[in-house]
């Protein structure tokens, strides 16, 4: 039976995900030593994946290019547009006077082995999510459609956790992953997703705002902040094709 070739692709992707969870399953069934975390092993598993996907997928050009280590600058770029993406609604929130700027603290540990487990963690959800079988879809797909299907797959898998609350956190997940896939085509690199993912993940600061319903954590002005981010590349993608 012959397939759709677009329906084909959306299969991917789902089958992609769906292996990550397969992944991240087997690791936890182990103990690790208390020496190693348990996110390298998922780094590695998901590093051998993407090859053998560009093997099979005959992708070894893309790989070359959207992995190129040429391309690492985009990592320190990224890291500081995440970061300033992540506290902008505190610095939002000041600017208005509803942020209690005594009550400000740096949600982050400035250190070496935490430097390193958030970056190798961002690594593996990156190469997840935006693993080089996106390439191969994006022979039948729009990055537009890619985009979509990819946040609105990040947005569902956050369902495994049952206090996640997607009426308030689902449009910035939404956003979010399809913002950073968009993101992953317009440069051709999985440096700059990897940056974004991290600063956004690792610069955090605790307010009064935390669990306030729309300048709180993952609340909807992260949403509107990556939605408008998204349009815009969505404009630039449209005119560059």
């Amino acid at each position: 039976m012959n397939v759709n070739p677009k329906i084909k692709s959306y299969l991917i992707i789902v089958a992609y995900l769906a292996i990550g969870l397969l992944i991240i399953g087997i690791v936890q069934l182990f103990k690790m030593p208390s020496w190693l975390n348990s996110a390298f092993i998922v780094l590695t598993f998901f590093i051998v994946t993407n090859f053998i996907t560009a093997n099979v997928f005959d992708l070894k050009a893309e790989i070359q290019t959207f992995w190129s280590i040429k391309k690492i600058y985009f990592l320190p770029v990224g890291i500081l547009a995440g970061g300033g993406i992540a506290v902008s609604p505190v610095l939002t929130g000041l600017l208005i006077g509803i942020v209690n700027i005594n009550q400000l603290q740096f949600d982050t540990t400035f250190s070496l082995t935490s430097i390193l487990i958030t970056l190798i963690i961002v690594a593996w959800e990156e190469l997840w999510f935006r693993g080089i079988f996106l390439n191969h879809c994006h022979k039948n797909l729009s990055v537009i459609s890619i985009s979509i299907i990819i946040g609105l797959m990040f947005m569902l898998v956050h369902l495994l956790n049952p206090e996640i609350n997607l009426l308030k956190t689902g449009p910035t997940l939404f956003f979010a992953g399809a913002f950073l896939t968009i993101v992953y085509f317009y440069f051709k690199s999985i440096w700059l997703p990897i940056g974004l993912h991290f600063g956004n993940n690792y610069f955090t600061i605790q307010s009064n705002l935390d669990k306030h319903w729309f300048f709180g954590n993952e609340g909807y002005f992260d949403a509107i902040i990556l939605a408008i981010l998204f349009l815009l590349l969505i404009k630039q993608t449209l005119k560059k094709s």
